[in-house]
């Protein structure tokens, strides 16, 4: 799939998500300033040469990519009448706790101090790479439960597998080490051509997998 259709097809433009939320370009810009919303996860820049019937046109265009789950976070920022950065921030811990207490009720067991006695320094950051959108690339669609799935999946497989370096692992080991992946596997994005071999899916799903003979299916 060439990139023009990878974006096209997992991402809104800027008009179209506006146009979803029934919002002016104007009121997106101001949530961005405003640290509310999170910037594009892809900005395009393409030189275009055109020729017709009537003649040769060369232009430049910029278009902005938003994840899917940019609508549903401008819903949410609608619904609740967010204006000031805490706000929305108690709005992201909110539903990023939530998350975390429902893998906790899966049986998945959380023991990592970042996700216990330092969660608040836990949420600020992954507030902050929420809303330079690291999370709108390599997320599926930047929610924030996916945000979860990948905070909290990145840090098992890496106490796990002792930063993906421990040789062998127990039963009890790999039956940890699955829940986690299948953790990633749900918040994980697929990626872009260009971006496979480096993707986080690449590293931590991909080559877990086939270095402790696994499967999540």
């Amino acid at each position: 799939m060439s990139l023009t259709n990878y974006l096209a097809t997992h991402f809104y433009t800027e008009s179209e998500l506006c146009d979803l939320l029934k919002i002016e370009q104007e009121t997106l810009q101001s949530w961005q300033a405003n640290k509310l919303f999170p910037k594009p996860s892809y900005c395009i820049q393409n030189h275009i040469k055109c020729s017709s019937y009537l003649g040769f046109y060369e232009c430049e265009e910029l278009q902005d990519f938003y994840s899917k789950g940019s609508y549903q976070w401008g819903q949410i920022l609608i619904k609740h009448k967010i204006a000031q950065a805490t706000s929305a921030f108690e709005l992201f811990a909110q539903q990023y706790t939530n998350t975390l207490a429902k893998i906790v009720q899966q049986g998945v067991e959380i023991r990592s101090e970042n996700f216990n006695e330092s969660i608040d320094d836990q949420l600020h950051q992954s507030w902050q790479q929420f809303l330079c959108s690291k999370y709108g690339v390599i997320s599926q669609n930047g929610l924030v439960e996916e945000v979860v799935y990948i905070d909290l999946g990145r840090e098992l497989v890496d106490e796990i597998t002792e930063e993906r370096t421990k040789a062998t692992l127990s039963p009890e080991e790999r039956a940890q080490l699955i829940k986690a992946l299948k953790l990633l596997n749900r918040g994980l994005s697929h990626n872009a051509a260009h971006e496979k071999h480096e993707s986080l899916r690449a590293h931590y799903v991909d080559a877990i997998l086939q270095k402790y003979d696994l499967s999540i299916r």
